[in-house]
């Protein structure tokens, strides 16, 4: 796995298109060998999984669960419930997603951001949001 991991890397540098970032695929590793730090997972706030007789589910792992979470248009995510549930699968999950979402909402890296390009003078602002 490390290999395939080590092309991926290589071919992501080349400038092929690639959901993961680099740091994201090295993410890869940590997670095969059990290792994974919390990383905020947003399923049930910022996206959900709507099945086809339109009840709700947080998130594809969670798809053929039976807790009932509402339908489309009345839903009943609970932040305390989300977050409890997420203690137990949170380190057995990978999921792009989710982990994108946690990057897009986390705050202290948007204000770090927007100062970085505040102090340039909002001009030009390219490449990633680092």
């Amino acid at each position: 796995m490390d290999e395939l991991i080590d092309w991926l890397i290589g071919r992501n540098r080349a400038g092929y298109k690639m959901v993961n970032s680099v740091q994201r695929l090295n993410d890869m590793r940590d997670f095969m060998r059990g290792a994974v730090s919390p990383w905020s997972c947003r399923a049930g706030h910022n996206n959900v999984i709507i099945r086809m007789d339109g009840t709700l589910a947080p998130c594809f792992p969670m798809f053929s669960a039976t807790y009932d979470w509402g339908v489309v248009g009345s839903h009943k995510f609970e932040t305390r419930q989300l977050r409890e549930m997420k203690n137990s699968c949170e380190p057995h999950c990978f999921s792009t997603l989710n982990h994108n979402l946690a990057y897009c909402y986390d705050v202290t890296r948007v204000i770090r951001w927007v100062g970085k390009q505040a102090l340039r003078g909002f001009q030009g602002a390219t490449g990633s949001f680092e």
